[in-house]
């Protein structure tokens, strides 16, 4: 693995990913929640190396929906 796909798979998943969902909480169910999904599994299979951050990164976006959906 070369400093370049380091770099391409962190500006992928953090700067794509993660800065696209992490402030918006997404409903349950919806198509946008669905799509999140999808797109985590391809970063998971993109990169490997990345994917327990991709795994922790969805765990903490539907941490922040429940938390909403529950009120809290």
């Amino acid at each position: 693995m070369t400093d370049k796909e380091v770099q391409k798979a962190f500006e992928e998943v953090y700067n794509k990913f993660w800065l696209n969902y992490r402030g918006k909480i997404l409903p349950r169910h919806s198509d946008e929640w669905e799509r999140m999904n999808t797109w985590a599994v391809v970063l998971m299979k993109k990169y490997p190396f990345m994917e327990q951050l991709v795994a922790e990164m969805i765990a903490e976006l539907g941490q922040r929906m429940w938390r909403r959906e529950d009120g809290r």
